[in-house]
């Protein structure tokens, strides 16, 4: 974790010998990028790489509550940025212990000194000042101090004793959510228990029967341990960044279905009665939700209504006509209005996590004069219907998988 452009893609190419940066839009991760990563000690360390930009900020905060440790990368010529704090915040918010990794240290103008000074000024414990969060200097570029970056991370799991079991049913947590040509897709990070083709797991308000297990590097495996990210594919639904995923039993038997029900006895089933609930719970929460707003919407009418009685007391304390001074006050309540434009947004992306970023990066943007709201929201390819809802809606259609230009040639 840390701040953009700080190097954090950089040290996992050269630890995967690989060249990821280059396929990132503006060189900027916008996915949570999960890596199994083999070091020279033979031992396997599996890498969130989380984005730094502003716009990602609930990407990162999802990203320090599924990890064990997380490792913090600062460059050595522009020490902690306000990214970088909040990484930290995220962190110990999860209560996750911090290894530092201090970039580009080759780099003219690095400063390892007062990177040191900053970190400690904004709540870092580093060893040097006599606590007990490590420090590693390191260079994505030459590979400089990535031994010592190892050896600080498994030292630290074996201190913490950081084990899972491999029986036992499977959980984990969706990193990412998106669509192929093979259908709905979500990449999970298993921590505890073995997923295997053929398991049926719930994630949120969906489930599925694992088709296959695709790694990082586009091969089929057979198993995921604690500690592997794999791509499952074979959801019912979509399933959403950040949703626990947890594997269904083999069995199970309630008092108040028959005991001879096929129902009871298969995986689907179990599957079935949890999404029910979580169904059940999400319609009370929406329902609540609903009836806030008509309790705020009878509360506004009661408001008005109070300050039209007010109106119109005032009207004859003055000896004027009553009716004309509400309707006056109506109009100019309405100019008022006519002023403030809504400006509608359907955002469209690959994967759902950048979808997330972008509508709570344009939700709070406007003025006084001049606001955003996101009508519609999804991921996936871009269709006809979306282009269709835009033009309707006399919206902006946003889409990270299109330069603006084309979509707006699109809706015209």
């Amino acid at each position: 974790m840390g701040h953009v452009d700080h190097g954090k893609t950089t040290l996992l190419d050269w630890l995967r010998k690989s060249s990821i940066v280059a396929t990132e839009h503006g060189g900027i991760t916008q996915h949570i990028g999960a890596f199994s990563v083999t070091m020279p000690s033979g031992k396997i360390i599996t890498f969130l790489d989380t984005p730094g930009h502003s716009a990602f900020l609930s990407m990162r905060e999802r990203g320090a509550n599924v990890t064990d440790i997380v490792i913090l990368v600062v460059a050595a010529d522009d020490s902690v940025k306000p990214q970088t704090i909040e990484a930290i915040k995220h962190a110990k918010a999860a209560n996750v212990p911090i290894i530092v990794a201090i970039n580009k240290i080759d780099k003219e103008g690095s400063d390892i000194g007062g990177v040191k000074q900053d970190l400690a000024k904004n709540g870092v414990d580093i060893e040097d000042f006599g606590g007990d969060t490590q420090v590693v200097l390191v260079s994505g570029k030459t590979g400089q101090g990535m031994e010592g970056l190892e050896e600080a991370t498994a030292t630290l799991s074996e201190v913490l004793d950081m084990r899972a079991e491999t029986d036992g049913p499977c959980e984990g947590w969706v990193l990412e959510a998106g669509t192929e040509k093979r259908g709905r897709v979500a990449t999970v990070l298993v921590n505890r228990g073995t997923l295997r083709p053929g398991d049926i797991i719930v994630a949120g308000q969906t489930w599925a029967k694992v088709r296959s297990l695709i790694n990082e590097h586009g091969f089929g495996v057979e198993f995921a341990a604690p500690g592997t990210p794999v791509t499952v594919d074979g959801w019912r639904d979509q399933p959403l960044a950040g949703d626990s995923v947890i594997q269904a039993a083999s069995e199970v038997c309630l008092p108040y279905l028959p005991q001879n029900s096929n129902y009871l006895y298969s995986p689907q089933g179990k599957a079935k009665i949890a999404i029910n609930f979580r169904m059940e719970k999400a319609e009370r929460l929406r329902q609540a939700a609903d009836m806030e707003a008509v309790n705020n919407q009878r509360r506004a009418q009661r408001e008005k209504e109070a300050a039209e009685k007010e109106i119109r007391e005032r009207a004859l304390a003055e000896n004027k006509d009553p009716d004309a001074a509400v309707a006056a006050s109506e109009k100019l309540a309405a100019e008022s209005r006519k002023k403030y434009e809504v400006v509608n947004f359907i955002v469209k992306g690959d994967v759902a996590g950048s979808v997330e970023a972008v509508v709570e990066a344009v939700s709070p943007l406007g003025n006084e004069e001049v606001g955003a709201k996101v009508i519609r929201s999804s991921f996936g390819a871009v269709t006809e219907f979306d282009i269709d809802h835009a033009a309707a809606a006399e919206g902006e259609f946003l889409s990270p998988t299109h330069p603006p230009p084309l979509a707006q040639n699109l809706i015209k």
